[in-house]
């Protein structure tokens, strides 16, 4: 065992360093007391992550904060001209901190210091609104953000860049001519501070070998962006542009999302048609401004021939929509209104995820062939007890061997009416996996109680069931009563759900045993899952 730790210790310095980049912080830096070797090799890797959250914790007394902030920041500092000074080379650089009003000077020392380190990752994460002396005034209180300093711009070694938050980007890419970033690969900014629009799209032009655009940026702060003649770009994120333009000359596109900007005038232009030919990944969030029309379906998905992934979330559908890709392996439709008929045929689909449906009740068919290997993923809300519409939806998928997993969520309050249930077929359609999201509000009512049950056994028959959260005491108190239901319904031929039993509760990692009523279930509120499983 000696003689296997010593070769590992004898190994070259970079390969420790890879070995150690490869696992979770924390247990990087565990390897520092195996030995002399590995703590120098801790003290040497080249991927710096600090995080002030991880020096200052929540329950700490208010008076203490300065303090540490300030011991935080001196001691990334000590860090950084420790590896500046031996003249190391630090690969990665992540910082983020909670308030920077009294060191904005500080970070542009570590920024310096990482920039002629040879830093090829640099991430940057500030609060969104952060009070602090802006840089370019003399006494006084400037404006709530960072600047960044021009020094960032000269860095030739960046492969990655991101900010995230109260930082002030334009100002430095505006003013200077930007000859650096002929190696950078990913660009991302979230939420920074954007006084010039023009400075985005200064910064991009001059990456022509960019792969990776991420760009989430404050209301209103740019009103358009027009990408063209990066060859290699593969990836594009956008939210909060109201305009987004890419012309042809960007066909490496691989994928694409798109938020449109919830809190600006409802009126959005898109154009990717003529580059997307090669797309794998579409996601679309309009925020309910606009209609995805029937045409939209049969005209324009098309011409995405290759189009693996397709997401839809926050819109408004047409009434029908007709699904149609031999490619499409994954399929998101999410929190949308107005959809009544959903009719897909895509033959090589795995994955359909179907829920939100805001007020309407839609039916969904599967056309010709699909795969042996689909999941379906509905989740649907319950308020009126409708058992014939749940049944009229799962009977309708086909064939009837596609793992159908139903999230099932019923609001209860006192004082609704009781449902009545007559005529209702038997048997009910079979399910492999139920998942109930039930909110009780009401004091503790057997009648009620009742009503769901029996709205659930009439409904389908899953194989195993599990309750996604616990939220109160009345919940708590309805899943006992329906383990109760179960139970005495065991030695009922008729009763179709006679082959399920408990299992297991996995908040408390323990199993119920057959004579138990899951007294032990806490009476507090708790996130964690019960699961019924069939007697296989």
């Amino acid at each position: 065992m000696e003689e296997a730790e010593d070769k590992l210790s004898n190994l070259p310095k970079f390969i420790l360093h890879n070995i150690l980049s490869r696992l979770l912080s924390e247990d990087a830096a565990r390897t520092s007391v195996l030995s002399k070797t590995w703590l120098d090799t801790w003290y040497t890797f080249p991927y710096l992550c600090f995080c002030e959250s991880d020096f200052i914790t929540e329950i700490q007394p208010t008076e203490d904060i300065p303090r540490k902030s300030k011991d935080f920041i001196e001691y990334v500092k000590s860090r950084l001209l420790w590896f500046w000074d031996r003249r190391l080379a630090i690969k990665e650089f992540y910082f983020a901190i909670r308030d920077l009003r009294c060191m904005p000077n500080d970070l542009d020392l570590c920024l310096k210091l990482v920039g002629e380190s040879g830093v090829e990752i640099l991430s940057i994460c500030l609060p969104k609104y952060s009070s602090m002396i802006s840089q370019d005034e003399k006494g006084g209180r400037g404006e709530c953000y960072y600047v960044l300093p021009k020094g960032v711009i000269e860095i030739k070694s960046l492969t990655k860049l991101m900010f995230k938050g109260g930082i002030r980007v334009d100002q430095a890419f505006m003013n200077h001519s930007i000859k650096s970033f002929f190696s950078l690969r990913e660009l991302h900014l979230l939420e920074v501070v954007l006084k010039d629009e023009q400075a985005i799209e200064c910064l991009i032009s001059c990456c022509p070998l960019i792969e990776v655009i991420t760009l989430m940026l404050l209301s209103g702060s740019m009103k358009s962006l027009s990408i063209h003649g990066l060859k290699k770009l593969n990836t594009v994120y956008v939210d909060g542009i109201k305009e987004v333009y890419i012309d042809e000359s960007n066909s490496s596109l691989k994928s694409l999302y798109y938020c449109h900007d919830y809190l600006s005038i409802p009126i959005f232009k898109i154009d990717f048609i003529q580059c997307c030919k090669y797309l794998k990944e579409l996601l679309l969030s309009l925020y309910d401004t606009t209609i995805i029309t029937e045409k939209w379906f049969l005209e324009i998905l098309p011409k995405f021939p290759f189009l693996e992934t397709l997401e839809i979330w926050n819109c408004i559908l047409s009434e029908t929509i007709n699904i149609s890709s031999v490619q499409l392996k994954y399929l998101s439709v999410s929190d949308c209104s107005n959809l009544k008929v959903v009719n897909i045929d895509a033959p090589n689909l795995l994955t359909c995820n179907l829920k939100g449906f805001i007020g309407s009740k839609p039916i969904i068919s599967f056309l010709n062939n699909i795969s042996t290997q689909l999941q379906l993923r509905l989740s649907i809300s319950i308020y009126d007890f409708d058992i014939f519409y749940v049944r009229e939806l799962l009977q309708n998928i086909k064939p009837q061997n596609v793992f159908i997993s139903l999230s099932l969520s019923i609001s209860c309050s006192e004082g609704a009416p009781r449902p009545v249930f007559l005529d209702i077929p038997s048997p009910p359609p079979s399910i492999k996996h139920l998942d109930l999201d039930i909110e009780i509000h009401s004091e503790i009512n057997e009648t009620l109680y009742s009503d769901i049950a029996d709205f659930l056994l009439l409904c389908f028959v899953p194989e195993y069931i599990s309750w996604n959260n616990i939220y109160n005491l009345e919940t708590k108190q309805f899943v006992e009563f329906f383990f109760e239901t179960l139970r005495r319904k065991k030695d009922v031929t008729k009763c179709c759900w006679r082959d399920l039993k408990e299992a297991k509760v996995e908040v408390t990692r323990f199993i119920i045993d057959d004579g138990t009523m899951l007294k032990s279930l806490p009476n507090y509120s708790t996130r964690g899952n019960i699961i019924f499983m069939k007697d296989m």
